[in-house]
């Protein structure tokens, strides 16, 4: 059985994916923005499974792309154990590993160098715009952090996490779907034209407009005991679905049908087309956001996602926050269908999906 717990992360995404016998072996994906750690993340994870030594044990962390609200939470967990390491204190965690993919290894992977020749741009571009200051900064310090603690490299990937690798922790299957070889080549001309131009306001504008962070996105395909999940990050559609056919997951014959899907950047409009949901069924879909920040989810993408079903297909739409919009959108598009709509009560620190039967 595959179990996840989505918290509130507000307008991010944080969540837990366990799996095993009890359910002690843990994932963390991204950690929501500020002051999601200390208000919800946190508390989760003192809950875990205590490894020999009595620390709550996280068998790996994994950051689908150095945004701050992915991102923000994941620093305030590394920086707390390093904090307690430096100060001889006990550790309040347990990381076994870190997944991460750093813009600079993401770059180098196509144009060996080319990171460090831009560095001088990049250290203006931290100074004069906040958008860089909180994603590129922020996946700075985590790979900083990363290092100190002996988290650095992807282990058991041993480099980026990019399209088509695949490992296996305990009997949790893991491949990577995107980002993919299109992506990378679009983040290394951004790169270039910053060099060749000598103008930090070329990566100003790649944070400002998200392009950077979203096309660097880790989307995840997660196997385990005859279930699945697909974990999308802020990846667009069309790369997630290229990814899924380029690895043989996705043909033209028929939709992939996965048991849980996180939709693509908090339910956005501007990461999906109806094709997406077309090509990728699923039994839950999941929106982590809070319509407030941003309009997230968009009524077209719920439109989209069940149009793609059929009227007596079942399954489960459910929300880590309740927004009303969304909702409203819901219960509209339920009218003669047999989908459910499942919302986090405030009350309760996650939404919790379970998908398999417990043996």
């Amino acid at each position: 059985m595959l179990t996840f717990d989505f918290l509130d992360a507000r307008h991010g995404d944080s969540f837990l994916v366990r799996w095993g016998p009890r359910d002690e072996r843990v994932m963390l994906v991204d950690g929501g923005p500020g002051g999601v750690y200390e208000a919800s993340l946190r508390d989760r994870l003192t809950r875990l499974e205590p490894g020999g030594d009595g620390v709550p044990v996280i068998d790996v962390v994994c950051l689908s792309h150095v945004d701050d609200d992915h991102a923000a939470g994941l620093l305030r967990l590394l920086a707390e154990i390093r904090r307690a390491r430096r100060e001889e204190l006990p550790e309040p965690f347990a990381v076994t590993r870190l997944w991460f993919n750093a813009v600079e290894e993401l770059v180098d992977r196509r144009a060996p160098g080319l990171s460090a020749s831009v560095q001088p741009l990049v250290e203006r571009a931290l100074t004069d715009s906040g958008a860089v200051k909180a994603s590129y900064g922020q996946g700075r310090a985590i790979r900083d952090e990363a290092a100190a603690l002996g988290l650095a490299g992807n282990p058991l990937f041993d480099g980026p996490l990019t399209e088509g690798a695949e490992t296996t922790l305990d009997d949790l299957h893991v491949t990577v779907v995107a980002p993919d070889d299109v992506a990378l080549a679009q983040l290394e001309k951004r790169w270039r034209q910053a060099k060749q131009r000598g103008d930090p306001d070329v990566i100003s504008a790649a944070y400002t407009d998200g392009s950077v962070p979203n096309l660097s996105s880790i989307v995840l395909l997660l196997r385990h005991d005859g279930r699945t999940a697909l974990l999308t990050g802020d990846a667009r559609g069309d790369r997630i679905l290229t990814g899924l056919r380029a690895g043989g997951l996705l043909t033209d014959a028929d939709p992939l049908h996965v048991d849980l899907l996180k939709l693509p950047h908090h339910g956005s409009e501007r990461n999906v087309e109806p094709d997406f949901f077309e090509s990728v069924h699923a039994d839950h879909y999941v929106v982590s956001a809070d319509g407030i920040r941003h309009h997230h989810p968009h009524e077209d993408t719920l439109r989209w996602l069940v149009e793609s079903r059929d009227a007596d297909d079942e399954y489960v739409v459910h929300l880590t926050n309740e927004i009303d919009f969304a909702t409203d959108a819901l219960k509209t598009l339920r009218r003669r269908r047999s989908f459910d709509i499942d919302v986090r009560p405030p009350t309760d620190p996650a939404l919790v999906v379970e998908v398999g039967d417990q043996r």
